[in-house]
């Protein structure tokens, strides 16, 4: 599962080297000026993410890399047994990361007070 990390300036999304592999991507770095809020989303699995191109998605299991859904780039990375968080974004390459984590009320709380403090 990637490791979400809140800084005072930033919100870092780190990969280990498998997360890396399958998502076709490297970690990810987005200026807390630029990401809007975030949400617990349990909508966010399958078809519900759009087109894969790159990355990988194995039905039930795993979905990570880049999605497009109508017309907005998102970077995915969803395993089986975790919760999707939405971290909706401003002026960067992608519209939102969609993140699967253990507790996803508490993470989007933590996301969304860091953007408001």
């Amino acid at each position: 599962m990637p490791l979400l990390e809140l800084t005072e300036k930033e919100l870092v999304v780190h990969l280990c080297t498998w997360e890396a592999v399958l998502s076709l991507h490297g970690s990810i770095r987005i200026p807390l000026a630029n990401v809007r809020g975030a949400t617990a989303d349990e909508g966010y699995r399958g078809r519900e993410l759009g087109l894969r191109a790159p990355g990988t998605g194995v039905p039930g299991l795993l979905y990570a890399g880049t999605f497009y859904k109508n017309g907005d780039r998102q970077f995915v990375f969803i395993a089986r047994g975790t919760h999707p968080v939405v971290i909706e974004l401003a002026n960067e390459k992608f519209k939102r990361i969609v993140l699967g984590v253990k507790d996803a009320r508490r993470t989007a709380a933590e996301v969304s007070g860091a953007v408001a403090a």
